[in-house]
């Protein structure tokens, strides 16, 4: 959310003569953007990460 916060002031700082063109913007995109990469990146990262063995967890036990 930083970066994403990051590239708005970037923008702005940009556009900052004619920041009438921020107003084309529907609402719905920052808000996705916002929301939905966050969500992507845990489900991606939840479907990437593997259990470690067992044997590797029960070693510490013996």
């Amino acid at each position: 959310m930083l970066g994403t916060v990051g590239a708005g002031l970037g923008l702005v700082a940009v556009c900052r003569h004619d920041l009438a063109v921020f107003g084309l913007i529907p609402l719905i995109y920052p808000l996705l953007l916002l929301v939905g990469m966050p969500l992507a990146a845990a489900a991606g990262g939840w479907l990437v990460a593997g259990r470690e063995p067992g044997e590797i967890a029960r070693r510490g036990a013996d």
